[in-house]
C-alpha cells in the first residue's frame, strides 16, 4: 500500500465519521423535537382536563334551625348545572328526643340545580327545650350528574348544625358597617366645610348657613393682602355655643 492509498483510506475514514456525526446530531434533533412535541399535546390535554373540571358543579350543605324546625340548604356554588341530584337521608343524631326524619316533599324528589342557585327543605322537628342543647348531624348519601361533562358523581356526606339562620345577623353587620362608614365620611366632610369657611359646626347641624365667602374673594383677597373679619355669626364659639342671625 502506497502513500497515495493510504491518504485516501484516511480521507474516507473521516468522510464516513463526519457523515456519522451529523447522522447523530439529525437523530438527537428528531428526539427532542419528538419530545417537545408530545409534551405539548400532554399539556394541552391536561389544561384541557383542569378547565372541564373548573366547570363542575358543587354542592354545599348548610343545616340550620328555624322557628322549631330544622332545615337543609343546599347550594350550587359551582359553574354549572347538577342534574338529577338525589339525597338518601342515613342518619340523624345530637337533636334531642327528635331523631326521625320528617322530610319535605321537595327533599324526596330528584333536583336539578344550576349554578348558584338553592333549594331547602325540612327534614324533621327540632329537639331543643329547656333542659335539651342540640347539635344535630345527619349523614347522607348524595348522588348527581355534572351538567359539563354528563359523568356521575357519588359520596357520603356528614353535616353539622350550624345554629339558626343568621342571613338577617349578616345583613345587619353589613348595614352596620355601612353605616359607620357613611358617619366617618360625613365626619370628614363637615370639617373640611369648617375649615374653609372658618365656621365651627357640628355634624348634627342642620343649619342652612349663607355662605360669608367664595373662592373668588378668597384669592382676590390673598393677592390684595385684604385682612379680613373673623366670623361672629351663623358658627358656634369656642364653649361650643351656636349663634344665628
Amino acid at each position: 500500500m502506497n502513500i497515495i492509498q493510504f491518504n485516501e483510506i484516511i480521507e474516507l475514514l473521516h468522510s464516513i465519521s463526519d457523515n456519522s456525526t451529523a447522522n447523530i446530531i439529525a437523530l438527537v434533533s428528531v428526539i427532542i423535537s419528538g419530545i417537545a412535541v408530545l409534551s405539548s399535546i400532554y399539556f394541552s390535554v391536561q389544561t384541557r382536563k383542569q378547565y372541564i373540571d373548573s366547570l363542575s358543579p358543587l354542592l354545599s350543605f348548610r343545616l340550620y334551625e328555624k322557628s322549631g324546625y330544622l332545615f337543609l340548604r343546599i347550594e350550587n356554588t359551582g359553574q354549572s348545572e347538577a342534574i338529577e341530584i338525589s339525597l338518601t337521608f342515613k342518619e340523624l343524631s345530637n337533636n334531642g328526643e327528635q331523631n326521625k326524619f320528617e322530610l319535605d316533599e321537595i327533599l324526596k324528589s330528584k333536583l336539578t340545580l344550576y349554578p348558584n342557585e338553592t333549594v331547602t327543605g325540612g327534614i324533621c322537628r327540632s329537639g331543643r327545650n329547656i333542659v335539651t342543647s342540640i347539635a344535630p348531624v345527619i349523614k347522607i348519601e348524595v348522588s348527581y350528574i355534572k351538567g359539563n361533562t354528563k359523568e356521575k358523581i357519588q359520596f357520603f356526606r356528614c353535616i353539622c348544625y350550624t345554629g339558626t339562620n343568621d342571613e338577617n345577623v349578616f345583613m345587619k353587620c353589613e348595614l352596620e358597617d355601612i353605616s359607620r362608614k357613611l358617619n366617618e365620611i360625613s365626619c370628614s366632610s363637615n370639617r373640611m366645610a369648617n375649615y374653609f369657611e372658618g365656621r365651627f359646626f357640628l355634624k348634627s347641624d342642620v343649619i342652612n348657613a349663607y355662605p360669608s365667602s367664595s373662592m373668588y374673594k378668597d384669592l382676590k383677597d390673598a393677592i390684595n393682602k385684604t385682612e379680613r373679619e373673623e366670623i361672629k355669626e351663623n358658627t358656634r364659639d369656642e364653649l361650643g355655643n351656636l349663634h344665628i342671625e
